[in-house]
């Protein structure tokens, strides 16, 4: 499994320029990976409302723009469990004539706790899976064929409180 270190203050992990390259694909209908969570990258209490916000864990973009059309696991610290990370879907479509993004929570893991995940488009909607839950949301445009594998973000508005590891392999 790779590690990905976001450091304090920042929002984008570590990687190389080989990986970003390495991250352009086609045709990707079935994305599936396993993630694990240190226990540095849970944090609380909340700062502010922003930490609600949702944190990228991996994905995909069809097209190049992670703006335009994407899908991904999303995280969030369950403030309440200690230790315990919320997992949810996101989807993002641009020319969406409802919000541009969509978020549907899946299943909450803990910290250490090896999770087997998958994305798949299947018709209309893509279905989304972790360790056996699955959430299902709509795909309302046809997916461009080039694609572009997503990384470890952490964000929305705010930056990562201090420095956290996540773990990813892509199966």
């Amino acid at each position: 499994m790779r590690q990905y270190l976001i450091k304090k203050g920042n929002h984008y992990c570590s990687m190389s320029i080989f990986e970003k390259i390495g991250a352009i694909g086609w045709k990707i209908k079935k994305y599936s990976v396993r993630f694990r969570f240190h226990p540095n990258s849970y944090w609380t209490p909340k700062r502010n409302v922003d930490d609600l916000d949702q944190n990228k864990l991996t994905g995909i973009a069809y097209g190049m723009n992670v703006h335009a059309n994407s899908v991904r696991f999303t995280w969030v610290p369950d403030f309440e469990v200690p230790g315990a990370i919320k997992i949810s879907g996101y989807t993002y479509d641009e020319k969406s004539a409802a919000p541009k993004f969509s978020i549907r929570e899946i299943t909450t893991v803990q910290v250490g706790q090896l999770c087997d995940a998958c994305i798949e488009a299947v018709g209309n909607e893509y279905v989304f899976t972790v360790n056996g839950h699955t959430e299902r949301m709509p795909n309302v445009n046809a997916d461009p064929n080039l694609c572009l594998r997503l990384f470890p973000y952490f964000g929305g508005n705010n930056t990562a409180p201090h420095d956290m590891t996540i773990e990813v392999d892509y199966l």
